[in-house]
């Protein structure tokens, strides 16, 4: 029956009658709902905090990974991957390891750090560029289908020329001089402003020589 049919006094009755029947169930969600709005600020608050402490933190970080021995800042990254998680900040240190790692010839540790950078979902741009620092690696290691795989994943446009510079390495190793000088030609094609364009045109010479 509608309230409506009521007059005013039974109709104050019935809702007096259903508040002290709902008072309880009110009151909880109203408090509940302030209580999720102070829980989500102080969660922001929170996340805030701990990116400043990250951040802080990373720039300790960095004196460690440019002065120390690379095995040294493997183990502050190590602890520092362990504190964080896998943030912004500890991507671009592993990249950073890689480099030091590379500099040593270790091509099989910084294959690891790019792979960790791959694993904790970098957005794109990132891992885009890693994939194409790992192709390279895999190419230098022998290693032409891991190559592939990777340049495989490489979707966006600006990154054409590279790729197709990588799959005319491939090929060169290979001993596949043919598609090596179409994927050279392909990358000169597609390259303006390439700095790599130099050694590009090299690569493309030395073949035509070897014919």
């Amino acid at each position: 029956m509608a309230l409506e049919e009521y007059d005013d006094y039974e109709q104050e009755q019935i809702i007096k009658d259903w508040l002290r029947q709902n008072w309880f169930t009110i009151f909880a969600g109203i408090a509940l709902g302030i209580g999720g709005l102070w829980g989500y600020a102080k969660w922001q608050n929170t996340q805030a905090e701990q990116n400043q402490a990250a951040a802080m933190e990373y720039q300790q970080l960095v004196s460690v990974l440019e002065t120390k021995s690379p095995s040294e800042a493997a183990d502050a990254l190590a602890q520092y991957d362990e504190k964080y998680s896998a943030n912004y900040y500890a991507m671009k240190a592993h990249m950073t390891l890689a480099d030091r790692w590379l500099a040593e010839d270790q091509v099989d540790q910084a294959i690891k750090e790019y792979q960790f950078v791959l694993d904790a979902k970098a957005g794109k741009p990132i891992a885009e560029m890693v994939r194409l620092r790992l192709a390279r690696l895999y190419v230098a290691n022998e290693n032409y289908d891991a190559a592939r795989e990777q340049l495989a994943m490489v979707q966006s446009g600006a990154y054409k020329t590279v790729v197709e510079e990588i799959k005319g390495d491939i090929f060169v190793a290979e001993n596949t001089p043919d598609k090596a000088q179409d994927s050279y030609q392909l990358a000169l094609l597609s390259g303006e402003g390439y700095s790599g364009k130099a050694l590009l045109e090299m690569k493309l010479a030395d073949i035509k020589v070897s014919e």
